[in-house]
């Protein structure tokens, strides 16, 4: 399994290309999935969203590279796992 340099802050590796604001790809695509998601659900559940968003790309065979598609499907696997607990907690009838 791959280790990680993690940023205390958002916790996401730090050794990845920075973009124009001084973001990297990972770090960008957690933020996005935590905003967006908290936006609806509310900002309470921000720790639980990055747990999720995390445990996500812990599930990966291996570390995606620098580009921003392949940090995408950890924020889409993500927002899958989510909606299946969401639809578990709340079914809809």
């Amino acid at each position: 399994m791959h280790e990680l340099r993690m940023n205390q802050n958002v916790g996401v590796a730090v050794s990845m290309p920075l973009m124009d604001d001084g973001t990297s790809f990972p770090e960008r695509e957690l933020l996005s999935f935590i905003e967006g998601v908290s936006e609806l659900i509310g900002p309470e559940s921000q720790n639980r969203l990055r747990e999720i968003w995390l445990d996500e790309l812990a599930c990966l065979d291996c570390m995606p590279g620098p580009s921003s598609s392949e940090w995408r499907q950890v924020t889409l696997s993500a927002f899958r796992r989510l909606a299946m607990r969401l639809t578990a907690s709340h079914p809809w009838e």
